[in-house]
C-alpha cells in the first residue's frame, strides 16, 4: 500500500491487503483466522491503517458510491471516499457538508467526531449523520438511524473499535462563500490570538499551527470581515501549514486534545511551550489547534461517544522523525508526551482521531476520550466483536 498518504503506513511491512466488496465483509469477519486486529483503510491518513504483520482492509476501491437524495438534503457516501473528493462532487451540485481542514481523510474523519472550521456554526460531522451502515466485528450487518440506543451512540465517536462502516448518510448544506485570512507572528502573540477568537461569533473560527519560532493562523468565516478574502467554499480552503519539502521521508504520530475556553491559561503556558518547541527533535514537529464551541456544545453529552461537548479548543501535537531512525522516534515521542503533559492544565480531554494501540499511552487516551462511558463501550465490544477482529478497547 505504497500509495497511502501516511508515509508510516505506506512503509509498513503488512501481511497482506484485501479490497473487499460490501457483500464480502460478513463472511470475511465471521471466518477470519489471521492476525488480529484487522486494519481498515479509508482515506489512508492514519498511521494504523497499515501495520507491520497485519492485514489491511482497503475500502478505497470498493466503496466509492455517492448518492444525493431526491430533495438534495442528504448524501449517502461510501467509506472509500476522501472528504476532499466528496466536497468536490458536492460543490459541482451547489452543495457542501461540514468538513475538516484537509481533504485527505476518509470516513474516519466523520466517525471519530469530525471537526472543522464551520463546526462552531454547523456542529460536528457526527451531528450531521442520519444513517450509518456497515458490519459489526462479529460479521453481523447493521443499518442504524439516530437514536438513544447505545449502538448508535458508540458508532458516533468509537466506530473503529466496533465495526467496519461501509457508508453513511450526511446532511447537505447549500454551498455558500467563505472568507479567509492568514496571519503569522511570534508565539508571544498566541495568547492574544486565542483571547480574540474566544470573543468571536459562531460564524468565525481560528485555526493555528506552531512550528519552529513562528505561529501561522487561519481565520475562517461564513460572513465578510475586514481583511478577509472570499473563496467559493470549503473545497477551496487553503492549507493551514506547509508539508515537509526537504526530501527527508518522515514518519510520525499525532495526539489530539480537547479543552474549554482558556485564553489566560494558554497565555501562561506560552513561555514553557516556547522552550519545548525550541528543543523539538525535528524541525517539522508542531503544535496546532482548531476552535470549537457554539453548535458543537449544544448537543447533549449522551448523544454520542464524543463526550467533550464543552470543548472550545482542539490542539493536536505532531511528532515526526526520519523514517527508520528508532532513536529519533523515541526522542520525538518523548517530546510529544512532554508537550501533552504541559497542555493538560488547559486541555484535559483527548480526541481519538487516530489510534495508538501500539503506544504505551493508548489506555490513557481511551480513558481521557470516553471517560465513564468507556466501561459501556467495552461491554459493547465484547458483544459486537468478541473475537477482537478490530482494534482493542
Amino acid at each position: 500500500m505504497s500509495d497511502l498518504f501516511n508515509l508510516q503506513a505506506a512503509d509498513a511491512a503488512i501481511a497482506g491487503v484485501i479490497s473487499p466488496q460490501a457483500d464480502d465483509l460478513p463472511s470475511l469477519l465471521q471466518a477470519w483466522s489471521g492476525p488480529r486486529p484487522l486494519r481498515v483503510c479509508s482515506g489512508g491518513t492514519s498511521s494504523r491503517c497499515a501495520v507491520d504483520g497485519c492485514w489491511s482492509l482497503d475500502l478505497r476501491p470498493g466503496f466509492q458510491d455517492l448518492t444525493l437524495s431526491p430533495d438534495r438534503t442528504t448524501v449517502r457516501v461510501g467509506a472509500g471516499r476522501t472528504m476532499g473528493s466528496l466536497l468536490e462532487v458536492l460543490a459541482a451540485e451547489g452543495l457542501t457538508i461540514t468538513a475538516g481542514l484537509s481533504g485527505h481523510p476518509g470516513m474516519g474523519y466523520v466517525l471519530t467526531g469530525g471537526m472543522g472550521p464551520l463546526s462552531r456554526r454547523r456542529g460536528l460531522a457526527i451531528d450531521q449523520l442520519s444513517e450509518i451502515r456497515g458490519v459489526w466485528g462479529n460479521g453481523r450487518c447493521f443499518a442504524l438511524q439516530p437514536s438513544d440506543h447505545p449502538e448508535w451512540r458508540a458508532l458516533c465517536g468509537a466506530a473503529p473499535f466496533l465495526a467496519i462502516v461501509t457508508d453513511v448518510t450526511l446532511a447537505c448544506l447549500p454551498l455558500t462563500p467563505l472568507w479567509v485570512a492568514r496571519r503569522s507572528g511570534p508565539p508571544e502573540q498566541l495568547g492574544e490570538w486565542i483571547a480574540e477568537a474566544e470573543s468571536w461569533p459562531d460564524v468565525q473560527s481560528l485555526q493555528w499551527c506552531w512550528r519552529g519560532s513562528e505561529v501561522q493562523g487561519l481565520q475562517v468565516s461564513l460572513e465578510p470581515f475586514e481583511g478577509g478574502v472570499p473563496i467559493a467554499g470549503q473545497h477551496q480552503l487553503p492549507s493551514l501549514a506547509s508539508s515537509p519539502v526537504d526530501g527527508n521521508r518522515r514518519h510520525g504520530e499525532v495526539v489530539g486534545l480537547l479543552g474549554p475556553a482558556a485564553a489566560a491559561g494558554w497565555g501562561r503556558l506560552v513561555p514553557d511551550l516556547t522552550r519545548l518547541m525550541r528543543r523539538s527533535p525535528d524541525g517539522f514537529c508542531s503544535l496546532s489547534a482548531q476552535q470549537l464551541g457554539g453548535a458543537t456544545a449544544r448537543v447533549p453529552v449522551n448523544a454520542s461517544a464524543f463526550r467533550h461537548r464543552d470543548a472550545v479548543w482542539k490542539p493536536w501535537i505532531t511528532a515526526v522523525w526520519s523514517a527508520g531512525d528508532s532513536e529519533a522516534r523515541e526522542r520525538s515521542l518523548a517530546w510529544l508526551e512532554e508537550v501533552w503533559a504541559l497542555l493538560q492544565t488547559v486541555c484535559p480531554g483527548v480526541h481519538l482521531a487516530q489510534l495508538h494501540d501500539h503506544l504505551p499511552f493508548h489506555q490513557r487516551e481511551l480513558e481521557l476520550a470516553f471517560g465513564p462511558w468507556l466501561s459501556e463501550l467495552r461491554l459493547l465490544k465484547a458483544r459486537l466483536d468478541p473475537a477482537g477482529n478490530l482494534p482493542q478497547l
